[in-house]
């Protein structure tokens, strides 16, 4: 139960903030002061927590209340809400009317609330070399590489993505949505608590702008590239690279940038490195520390010479497209940054095979190579297009949800296709739902059309992701809506003499 404080600023009484009056099991309290630089505290000394509440409905009698600026309003204004029921104590970026409750006035509340949570959590990333994967495009894909490398070398290691969680007895992920900082803390926790000794994580722009790794202590930041998107969230494209940059000051005092970025970004990256920081740089340019040459390429694959400390090895990939290159090679400077041989490295990469919706084929026997991908930027889909362009001696094709679409954004996503394919049909992701109309048959009799032209000199690449707000199970990852449909059609063509006849 809250101690009532002294009315009077900086008095010398304490807001003890816990659920009741009994001591219950779970987070040891955490002083504020002891979490929070630059905190100055209205109407107490200190405020002692055990439970952090962002959302001014879910609080309970006992609970501290951050008062967050997030795209869904601004927390401040719901101040008095979360004290109606019962928060003991608040922090926010302003004085704020609290009726005498403990005010914590700090300089971000976003930042606040994020070291918080890493502090109730017990501080998980201390003892862990946690690895934290940022960039404009290229994140998930480098996330699953580096963990199948130290997976190669024995280590034990955990995940957080879009993909999914997975800790390291795991045998499959599991959906969690680590972009809010206590349920990363929380994440972390668990993969701690399963003796992870490695955890990769990635961090999208939209998490770094929440101060999602405040309180992480990182080992090791990867940068996979910086180009532009995210405008709509960031304005331009100064502060979008400059809330990129804020994953490099979560490194430890002798961490490590692990970098994909162009010799000018590094510099802008570099300068925010701590003093004894080291630099290892990835990639298919000249003085790159970990590069390759390539061998061969076809729609089949790709065969590439890494190279690294003196040491070449050919690498197999059967992901053909150049970004999917990149990355491994992001993930092997991640290895050599923990001196796992390049032997190791390679196997580890060449055993993970594809990332499951990033540019992953669909193979069901048929003729024509079919590749899933789930685009979070026009960036991304941008070089996987310009890939597969350059492998296709036949026709690319795309068809793409209105949904992916939309993300990426109608004004970007046209002329990427014209620029890059022969045909292209976008369909509504409702296209398999049981009451599908007029619309979705129609998109479905285009999609029939284009799948029943295409040969083996042609390619296909479908886009999509799963539809928004989903809850519950979700499909196997990389299986979007349209995805589903293109692989019933597949099947239902190999299943199907009249169709055998008519491919002949």
């Amino acid at each position: 139960m809250a101690r009532k404080p002294s009315s009077r600023k900086n008095s010398s009484r304490d807001a003890r903030i816990r659920r009741g009056s009994e001591c219950l099991p779970g987070p040891q309290p955490v002083a504020l002061s002891n979490v929070l630089p630059h905190v100055e505290f209205i109407a107490c000394d200190e405020i002692v927590t055990t439970v952090v509440r962002d959302d001014a409905d879910s609080c309970q009698p006992g609970d501290l209340f951050v008062a967050r600026n997030t795209p869904a309003g601004d927390g401040h204004e719901l101040v008095s809400r979360a004290i109606r029921r019962g928060a003991a104590g608040v922090v926010a970026e302003r004085l704020v009317p609290t009726d005498g409750v403990p005010l914590a006035v700090v300089p971000d509340s976003n930042e606040a609330f994020a070291r918080l949570g890493q502090a109730l959590a017990g501080h998980p990333s201390i003892g862990m070399r946690v690895i934290a994967v940022t960039g404009t495009s290229g994140k998930t894909t480098t996330v699953w590489l580096t963990a199948a490398v130290l997976a190669e070398a024995g280590l034990r290691v955990g995940v957080l993505s879009d993909l999914g969680c997975l800790g390291p007895d795991d045998p499959l992920p599991c959906p969690g949505d680590c972009t809010r900082p206590d349920e990363l803390a929380a994440w972390l926790a668990r993969l701690k608590a399963s003796g992870c000794t490695h955890a990769v994580i990635e961090v999208s722009s939209r998490m770094l702008a929440a101060h999602a790794l405040a309180g992480v202590c990182c080992d090791t930041v990867v940068v996979t590239n910086l180009g532009v998107a995210h405008l709509d969230a960031h304005g331009t494209t100064r502060a979008y690279h400059a809330v990129k940059a804020r994953a490099v000051t979560s490194l430890v005092p002798d961490g490590c940038l692990v970098s994909g970025v162009e010799s000018e970004q590094l510099s802008f990256l570099q300068r925010r490195l701590p003093a004894n920081a080291s630099c290892i740089q990835a990639g298919l340019a000249d003085g790159c520390d970990v590069t390759a040459t390539p061998v061969d390429g076809s729609l089949s694959g790709r065969t590439v010479l890494v190279s690294w400390g003196g040491q070449t090895m050919p690498l197999s990939l059967d992901t053909p497209v150049v970004p999917f290159v990149r990355d491994s090679l992001l993930a092997i400077a991640v290895g050599a940054r923990y001196r796992i041989p390049l032997a190791t490295c390679v196997r580890g990469i060449e055993a993970a095979g594809c990332v499951p919706g990033r540019a992953e084929r669909l193979d069901r026997g048929q003729d024509t190579p079919i590749f899933l991908d789930t685009p979070t930027s026009g960036h991304a889909l941008a070089a996987t297009l310009a890939s597969l362009r350059r492998l296709t001696r036949g026709r690319l094709a795309v068809i793409a949800e209105e949904t992916t679409v939309s993300r990426i954004g109608g004004g970007r996503f046209g002329p990427l296709v014209a620029r890059h394919c022969d045909a292209c049909v976008v369909a509504p992701a409702s296209v398999l739902d049981d009451d599908a109309g007029h619309e979705e048959l129609e998109a479905y009799a285009r999609i029939d059309r284009l799948l029943e032209s295409l040969g083996p000199d042609d390619c296909l690449l479908a886009l999509g992701g799963l539809p928004a707000g989903r809850r519950g199970p979700r499909p196997p990852a990389g299986r979007f809506p349209l995805a589903m449909l293109v692989d019933g059609w597949l099947q239902l063509v190999a299943a199907s003499p009249v169709a055998a006849r008519r491919a002949a």
